[in-house]
């Protein structure tokens, strides 16, 4: 039976290939990048930053799922061609990788990207040789490290966002048996935010305000700040908590009254004044790669506070440039935010200190000069 499958499965590919190959569509740049979602999400912008890396070549997207809303629609259509076919990729397999094999295949100098997405997986092993083949990955957790297992043989170069991340995803491929000549094929190129020329001026007076920016989801684990502003409140604490983003149904009810909720904020120059409004900014995932919440509230001169997963502790040193918090169980992630909130709340020079450390090393790391450069490099070979 399995046999008798893969051989409908290669038939209909070999049919939508042959499609593929005679619509009357082509793309000059030879680019494809294929990423699930254009709504918000730090993921998505750092997809949207690459692919404006090209934006004089106007390559094309694929959206392989529907997304929930259009908040970085227009950053990748005003650098490229965007197909948001999420419903027609999901009900039109295989044929719709057949199609799309066969239209990428015959241009002489195609190349492919892609990011969380099973259907780019699914497509390279009907991609021609010389179609050259890279992805990202942001983090280790969310599945795309086992999808793209059965054709890692078949990407050129995957990038990593923090050697962190690499350390996990080495870990992963010894656990899976992965063969080492593997291993080299990886690279480290870190995420790019804004860094003024000058860091925010930080009061360091009033009521401490901490800041979350972000999607809700589960392993963001949003419930524990909920609960840590609780406790800080019955604490007695000059601290106030702000979360941007739909993240009010990851909260429990009884937390709700103790956080300022913004809703999704999609402007940047109002997200950039939520994060130069802020003291500290907050991260209690249980996995992450290096948030770009992290990088944009360092940019902004926050102090990071955020669990000790993926590449965070590559960046953020505790006591020098942020706070890490233990990526243990609920209550301890809640207790270690409680005493960090009320140190930081009563030694307003040492909030100083690690604000002004944190814009520094955001200033020397997180800018957007190299970035460009690699991604054209790794994509372009």
């Amino acid at each position: 039976m399995n046999r008798l499958r893969r051989l409908v499965l290669y038939a209909v590919v070999a049919c939508g290939r042959l499609i593929g190959r005679l619509l009357p569509f082509h793309n000059p740049s030879g680019l494809f990048f294929f990423f699930p979602f254009y709504h918000t999400g730090g993921a998505e912008k750092v997809h949207a930053d690459i692919v404006n890396c090209f934006t004089d070549e106007q390559p094309w997207v694929f959206f392989t799922k529907r997304s929930c809303n259009r908040t970085f629609w227009k950053q990748f259509t005003g650098a490229a061609r965007c197909f948001d076919c999420g419903r027609l990729l999901k009900y039109s397999y295989p044929i719709s990788v057949g199609i799309l094999a066969g239209l990428i295949g015959r241009h002489p100098a195609a190349r492919v990207f892609g990011c969380n997405s099973l259907f780019y997986y699914l497509l390279l092993p009907h991609l021609p040789p010389h179609v050259r083949a890279t992805d990202l990955l942001h983090g280790m957790g969310g599945g795309a490290e086992g999808f793209a297992l059965p054709v890692l043989d078949l990407l050129a170069e995957r990038v990593v966002i923090a050697e962190g991340v690499q350390d996990e995803l080495l870990a992963f491929y010894r656990a899976e048996g992965v063969d080492r000549r593997l291993d080299g094929r990886i690279r480290v190129i870190p995420n790019r935010v804004a860094v003024p020329a000058v860091r925010p001026h930080k009061t360091a007076d009033g009521t401490l305000q901490v800041l979350f920016v972000g999607r809700g989801s589960e392993e963001k684990r949003l419930h524990l700040i909920g609960r840590a502003a609780r406790r800080c409140a019955e604490a007695g604490l000059d601290v106030g908590f702000t979360l941007v983003g739909d993240v009010a149904a990851w909260l429990e009810p009884g937390d709700v009254p103790y956080c300022r909720l913004t809703g999704l904020v999609v402007d940047d120059g109002q997200l950039a004044e939520c994060y130069r409004q802020a003291d500290l900014v907050l991260i209690t995932s249980s996995r992450e790669g290096f948030p770009l919440t992290l990088m944009e509230g360092m940019a902004q001169g926050c102090v990071p506070i955020a669990t000790a997963v993926g590449g965070v502790p590559g960046h953020i040193r505790h006591l020098e440039n942020g706070w890490l918090l233990p990526a243990a169980d609920d209550a301890a992630v809640v207790e270690a935010l409680l005493q960090a909130v009320r140190i930081l709340t009563q030694d307003r020079s040492l909030l100083l200190r690690l604000s002004s450390v944190a814009f520094q090393y955001a200033t020397e790391h997180f800018g957007s000069e190299r970035f460009c450069a690699q991604y054209r490099q790794v994509i372009r070979g």
